[in-house]
């Protein structure tokens, strides 16, 4: 219990410990599904978007937490500054602090009228951690899109007042689901090493690498053209979005170095949310 009585009196330390379990997603889920209910949802006052921010970030941790107490020895190999590996709270703590989340989680979702959303998000990532399926490729990056709608759904929902989604917002919520459980194998490019030593079968690994990587590259060219046809948004826009792409797919080519892989999958983040 150390360590949970250090967080407890120190809050800086504890801030640092939450930040270090969602690290990884700040670039490629957390701030891209801000971005998108603030354009879903239209302006927001600060206190709205602190709810928002909120809401996303105990959705988040909560699915981050148990996925990390469950993939320790994983990130001892590719992630070891993670709290679990690099000693910072034990097992039994993190297992704790998960439950907690978890309530929280539902807390907000009570309060800000998301239960929807967060029933939805609480049985994919049931399915994902506990259930096992995330071994299957295809499955993987199905409940992965599921988890990554839901926070721009929930979200939205916060900055929008409670409205719930409907028309083109719902589309484009939709949309990003989508996009992620066709090309969401993206992010297993970063992590070949370490799921190989775990004997996890990732799209990466079942596949030679310049066969994963082109047939993303497909996917994302194919996406691009789509969506700039459905949405026929100003030639600027488009301009942008094609670049945003070509950024993504540029890297996951031109280089097959895992540190760089991290970088590509940072861009797809983005690419695929302004997109959508």
């Amino acid at each position: 219990m150390k360590n949970l009585v250090a967080m407890r009196t120190h809050p800086f330390e504890a801030l640092k410990t939450l930040y270090l379990f969602g690290k990884s997603d700040i670039p490629v889920a957390a701030l891209p599904s801000m971005a998108v209910a603030l354009v879903l949802a239209g302006p927001a006052s600060l206190p709205v978007i602190a709810k928002g921010f909120i809401w996303n970030q105990l959705h988040l941790l909560t699915f981050q937490v148990k996925n990390q107490i469950d993939g320790v020895e994983e990130d001892r190999i590719a992630k070891s500054h993670r709290p679990l590996p690099s000693g910072r709270i034990s097992p039994e703590n993190a297992a704790v602090l998960y439950y907690v989340l978890f309530a929280l989680m539902w807390a907000a979702a009570l309060t800000m009228k998301t239960i929807p959303c967060t029933l939805t998000y609480s049985v994919a990532i049931l399915i994902y951690n506990e259930g096992g399926l995330a071994a299957i490729p295809v499955v993987k990056n199905v409940i992965g899109a599921i988890g990554l709608a839901c926070y721009c759904w929930g979200t939205t929902i916060i900055l929008d007042h409670g409205r719930e989604l409907y028309g083109l917002k719902a589309i484009a919520v939709f949309m990003i689901g989508a996009i992620f459980a066709t090309t969401g194998h993206a992010q297993d490019f970063r992590d070949r090493t370490a799921d190989a030593v775990r004997g996890r079968k990732t799209i990466p690994l079942l596949l030679s690498q310049p066969t994963a990587r082109w047939s993303l590259a497909a996917l994302i060219v194919a996406w691009t053209i789509g969506l700039i046809a459905l949405w026929q948004p100003p030639a600027v826009a488009s301009i942008v979005f094609a670049a945003l792409g070509l950024r993504c797919l540029g890297g996951f080519l031109s280089s097959y170095d895992e540190k760089y892989d991290y970088v590509s999958y940072c861009w797809y983040g983005v690419s695929t949310k302004y997109g959508a």
